[in-house]
């Protein structure tokens, strides 16, 4: 009898350690696909954003070309960036658009557009272009938060 139950209760506490590291291993699944999830959402958002401001920035009406890339900018990035690169321009600190590290746009750039996560950064990419003055790759890196650019290097 005693043993009875002693192997009644050895099966019961298999069964919950069983349900226990099935649980687990859902949780950590569930927080891989996740991460998965906000990575490739993050590089569709910059994507977006590089390349409708890219293109936008070879409009040659310069008025409309402004109204939009502000709009975009709006649309995509932190306000404290925002802020951040108009105090630079404001104190003449920067010459050169921040988000192409250039003052002018071209369709190479456009072409040649890519963006990679970084290994062992959360939220952190590289966005690689090539310009029409030289055969260097323009390399930015670019931080996500909340679904908005929140910094640039």
């Amino acid at each position: 009898m005693k043993r009875r139950h002693l192997f009644f209760i050895v099966i019961v506490l298999l069964i919950i350690s069983c349900k226990k590291n099935d649980e687990k291993n859902k949780t950590e699944l569930s927080s891989t696909d996740t991460k998965i999830a906000d990575e490739s959402n993050s590089k569709e958002i910059l994507n977006a954003f590089y390349v409708a401001y890219l293109h936008e920035f070879t409009n040659s009406n310069l008025k409309e070309s402004e109204r939009k890339l502000d709009s975009l900018k709006n649309k995509y990035c932190k306000k404290t960036l925002l802020d951040s690169i108009s105090n630079e321009f404001e104190n003449n600190e920067l010459d050169y658009d921040p988000f192409i590290n250039a003052q002018d746009v071209s369709e190479k750039m456009i072409e040649s557009l890519s963006i990679e996560n970084v290994v062992g950064q959360k939220n952190k990419f590289q966005v690689k272009f090539h310009d029409d003055s030289s055969e260097n790759k323009t390399n930015i890196m670019v931080t996500i938060t909340d679904g908005k650019i929140a910094a640039l290097k």
